[in-house]
């Protein structure tokens, strides 16, 4: 702000310039409204002009940097005349232009001057000035309409809308509407997938990206193009916040997806942005370069399905977090962690339901983690190596067990699908019927109330179960053609030296942990039956070899 030394008033010269009026030349630039105001203000006398502006912000929007600028200085009094070159360069929002011209403006004895529309306040009211800020604001709307047109035209044929690409991205040289790999902020990105997909969080991933000095998307935007991106904060460059990570994690651009038309805002005036129903998104797969793969992306989400926040004073999280499952119950198996020195060999698991409702509901299935840990690691090795030395043994194995198998759960999940289905339909129906009764008077208003919530609880818990059901039914049906990337896999890690988080939920789909055969025994036998990621439940190498011998000798007979 501009100091006075004579204290004379400014006679502020105010421009503004949205992007759709740049679209319409370079009359309405800023320096051509500078030039026009400045001519004004020299052959009208204006003795102390300051100018003002705001470049590239909607008429619509009264939260601009210069505009808030001239206010302060009108309501310090500071100010004598605020010049214009048009109504629209004050605003296009009808009751907030008038409230200016009508209220605010008289009230500190600002004189108002619009050159092109011939308004100027010391002359008295102009009775068409309401009428102008009228065509301003449909004007603005018109616009805004006509661009929502344009941008949903251009999502419905696949082409990307934002303006900046995603972190992880960069624009392809000669065509800015094609995006391709930025490799250093690709190579970060990665980097938080794996780490997801190792058992840590986004508030760890957030806390180690900090400990390494990675910079943060915004800064690292600010750093490469020198734009200043909203939030940026130069203070604190390589401060990852877990929202930031959590999107990333969440974000299908990552595997060469377009989302189109996922946020948009609630109107002309308000810009404020809200996200649509899923319904309505435009999804358009492949359109660039992904920078992770299917699996492990499937990995992530199962993880991120699974994981719950291990207490703070264990550094490392539960190995084995959703993983295990109860034989008897089908609750998951919780850990508990010891406060010894010998914690590692004491912690172990119980089944949760077992923990939260006692003996009668449920019995203990005891197992320690060290041992368990002994157990998968010693199968892990046995069944990959099995499947990287007899690739075709395999194979064969899994294509009958899974498609006897596979079918059988097929067949049981689209009965209960076509049930849910039917129950959705005749709550509609119901609702309908109950809606009609209640405008006829058959049903009073109380009575309508408490059924309609229910009707409404039960068909929201419906249509969240029917999409997750078809997607088990899905991925069973993936499974019966899919042990072939199981055997690549194993041929990737030949030698398996420990367990990671990230080597079980690449193989492992559930750990199923029996009771033993002798309660309070610890030599007494217990089941643990492994299944893994497409090729679900495998018996020990002998026995499969038997198996595919049997079943040859039967065919050859």
């Amino acid at each position: 702000m501009m100091k006075q030394a004579n204290r004379e008033p400014y006679d502020i010269l105010y421009a503004r310039l949205s992007q759709e009026d740049e679209r319409e030349g370079e009359s309405n630039s800023i320096q051509n409204q500078r030039m026009i105001l400045e001519q004004y203000a020299s052959e009208k006398g204006f003795t102390n002009p300051y100018f003002l502006y705001d470049d590239g912000f909607s008429g619509t929007n009264f939260n601009r940097p210069g505009w808030n600028s001239a206010m302060r200085l009108i309501e310090s009094g500071m100010v004598r005349t605020l010049i214009v070159k048009d109504l629209s360069r004050l605003g296009r929002e009808y009751l907030e232009v008038g409230k200016l011209t009508e209220l605010v403006f008289p009230s500190y004895g600002v004189r108002f001057i619009a050159i092109n529309d011939n308004v100027d306040s010391f002359y008295g009211e102009n009775d068409f000035v309401p009428f102008k800020n009228l065509f301003n604001e449909f004007y603005a709307k018109d616009t805004s309409r006509k661009i929502r047109a344009v941008k949903k035209a251009q999502a419905q044929r696949g082409e990307r809308l934002a303006t900046r690409p995603r972190y992880g991205y960069r624009k392809a040289d000669g065509d800015p509407k094609k995006i391709v790999r930025d490799p250093q902020a690709a190579d970060v990105v990665q980097k938080i997938f794996l780490l997801c997909a190792s058992g840590k969080g986004p508030s760890q991933i957030a806390r180690l990206l900090k400990r390494e000095q990675i910079l943060n998307p915004s800064n690292y935007y600010f750093k490469k193009y020198g734009v200043a991106l909203t939030g940026l904060d130069t203070t604190r460059p390589f401060e990852w916040s877990e929202t930031t990570v959590a999107k990333i994690l969440e974000d299908e651009i990552y595997l060469g997806h377009t989302i189109s038309l996922r946020y948009t805002t609630q109107s002309y005036k308000n810009k404020r942005r809200i996200e649509r129903p899923e319904t309505e998104w435009l999804r358009f797969e492949d359109t660039h370069e992904p920078l992770i793969t299917k699996e492990l992306w499937e990995l992530v989400r199962e993880v991120r399905r699974h994981k719950r926040k291990a207490p703070k004073k264990f550094e490392e999280p539960n190995l084995f977090s959703g993983l295990l499952y109860c034989a008897d119950c089908g609750a998951p198996l919780r850990l508990h962690r010891t406060r010894t020195q010998t914690a590692h060999f004491y912690n172990n698991f119980k089944c949760s339901t077992y923990s939260n409702r006692g003996k009668d509901a449920c019995s203990g299935h005891y197992i320690r983690e060290s041992q368990l840990k002994a157990i998968v690691l010693d199968d892990l090795r046995r069944v990959t190596q099995f499947a990287r030395q007899k690739e075709n043994l395999l194979l064969r194995h899994v294509a009958r067990q899974n498609s006897a198998q596979a079918k059988k759960e097929i067949s049981l999940l689209q009965g209960e699908l076509d049930k849910l289905r039917r129950r959705e339909q005749e709550l509609t129906a119901l609702f309908k019927r109950l809606y009609e009764d209640n405008v006829l008077g058959r049903i009073p208003d109380e009575q309508y109330r408490i059924l309609s919530a229910e009707y409404t609880q039960e068909r929201t818990l419906l249509q969240e179960k029917i999409p997750q059901m078809a997607e088990q039914q899905e991925k069973l049906r993936d499974s019966i053609a899919n042990a072939a990337r199981f055997v690549e896999r194993a041929r990737q890690y030949s030698t398996i030296t420990e367990l990671t988080p990230e080597l079980l939920r690449l193989f492992i789909d559930k750990i199923v942990i029996g009771e033993r055969s002798a309660k309070y025994s610890r030599c007494a036998a217990q089941e643990v039956s492994i299944y893994y990621r497409d090729v679900g439940l495998l018996d020990t190498a002998e026995e499969l070899d038997m198996e595919n011998l049997l079943s040859d000798t039967a065919a050859s007979a």
